[in-house]
């Protein structure tokens, strides 16, 4: 009987004991609802080096920083932790101040381009106005590092507890971080603790990818609150220690970055017409990637994909690069040429013995020459062209666009032939929303920022 209740004794303590290490979980799954709104406010300071060629081609290092404050009321439209995830955002404030060596930038967001629509798809991220479209510094400057729309995706949809983890997908980190190109994705996070309703989680880690076609690698130390009544992060802070190789359109950096993001939920109407709703709420095509480029100053203005980069302007040249996931695709030449006098045009058979001339021994074969009106009413002509640069197959692409009392405008796209697929007409874009203005006086040309000599 003793020996019974010894055992009876033992195997009780042996459950009590058990069930008071026993470890209690915590549900982090996002709770995300279409048609729920929350405002953003999102801080932004870095401080570090920009690395650019001098004169003589050597590399110099420029002192920068910015500093950058956005805050917007963000209403979802639909969500997904790794597929599509898609919002509109009204922006109530968008600054920068950009200070590189002595020189300072001050940027704002124009009042006419504060509706943007946000989309994640899969990996890639892209934010487009609904009004007009952006350029590229305006998409710069809201494009930070913590898109809002992605932070949910780092919560791993488990019960954990403390001193548990998980490994973050690529799904995660790239749109969070505004990469084009994931490569390695090594990036952690653990809970830490629980205080006052809130799970507290430490992330860490390192990526290798691309932004701007520009290799990059970051260190990342990050903590994020996740609010277990709101089932959703609330808080985030992330610290980003990141070393960017230059490329053909942007220098490199090495750089400190620190990003502060607070949530909260938004009970009032949400600023957006039914018209915007629904436009902006069918996704079974990926939101556009159209930005502006103004060159009143050349005489002309246009509209383009988000994978071409202007990296340089001059008084009546603008030279662009089209990057995909890093790679070079094509670059273009957009040059101001005199008007004509009324009535007076170049003939095809000109721009023909033209493009000949200028190409010489390279050229292989003139595989088109034709001409038409583009939709903004000009008169174009366009010769294709093949050949070789150092045996490797080019094909060049002429275009030039007149009208009366005008300045007339030449295009020049070089691709190499084993992109053309890729490429997948590119430049029609450019041509087609290509706009012939009367140029304007401006006091100084643009440097090109990847090589401002």
């Amino acid at each position: 009987m003793l020996r019974f209740m010894t055992i009876c004794l033992l195997a009780w303590l042996g459950a009590a004991y058990a069930w008071a290490e026993e470890k209690t979980s915590y549900l982090l799954d996002p709770k995300l609802t279409a048609g729920e709104s929350w405002l953003a406010n999102v801080k932004l300071s870095v401080g570090g080096n920009m690395h650019v060629e001098d004169q003589e081609a050597e590399e110099k290092k420029l002192p920068l920083t910015v500093s950058a404050h956005l805050q917007y009321e963000e209403h979802l439209l639909t969500w997904s932790p790794d597929k599509i995830a898609r919002s509109l955002r009204h922006y109530g404030k968008a600054k920068a101040r950009i200070q590189v060596e002595e020189g300072g930038i001050l940027r704002e967001l124009p009042a006419n381009t504060r509706q943007i629509a946000a989309e994640i798809r899969n990996e890639s991220s892209t934010l487009n106005s609904i009004e007009q479209p952006l350029t590229r510094q305006q998409l710069d400057l809201i494009n930070v590092v913590g898109n809002t729309l992605a932070l949910q995706r780092l919560l791993p949809g488990d019960s954990l507890a403390v001193g548990e983890g998980w490994d973050h997908s690529a799904t995660a980190i790239g749109p969070l971080l505004g990469l084009d190109y994931l490569a390695v994705c090594e990036v952690r996070s653990i809970i830490v603790g629980v205080v006052q309703d809130q799970v507290q989680i430490r992330l860490s880690g390192t990526v290798h990818g691309t932004i701007d076609g520009a290799p990059t690698e970051m260190e990342l130390r990050g903590a994020y609150l996740f609010h277990q009544e709101q089932k959703r992060i609330t808080k985030f802070n992330l610290a980003i220690k990141e070393l960017r190789t230059a490329s053909e359109i942007v220098p490199g950096l090495d750089i400190v970055a620190k990003i502060s993001i607070t949530l909260e939920p938004v009970e009032s109407p949400h600023p957006f017409t039914a018209d915007q709703l629904k436009q902006a709420g069918d996704i079974s095509q990926p939101l556009p990637r159209e930005l502006m480029f103004d060159a009143r100053a050349q005489g002309f203005c246009f509209e383009h994909n988000s994978n071409w980069y202007i990296t340089a302007e001059q008084r009546n040249l603008v030279s662009l690069r089209c990057m995909h996931t890093g790679n070079l695709l094509a670059h273009c030449n957009i040059s101001t040429l005199p008007a004509r006098s009324e009535g007076r045009f170049t003939s095809l058979d000109q721009l023909e013995r033209d493009v000949r001339n200028t190409l010489g021994d390279r050229l292989e074969s003139v595989s088109a020459a034709t001409h038409w009106t583009t939709p903004q009413g000009y008169k174009c002509l366009g010769v294709v062209a093949h050949g070789k640069v150092q045996e490797v197959p080019i094909e060049w692409r002429y275009y030039l666009l007149s009208a009366d009392g005008l300045p007339r405008v030449s295009l020049a796209v070089t691709v190499e032939q084993s992109q053309l697929k890729q490429f997948n007409d590119g430049d029609r874009q450019l041509v087609d929303s290509l706009k012939l203005l009367s140029k304007q006086p401006t006091k100084t040309a643009v440097k090109s920022l990847a090589n401002p000599r």
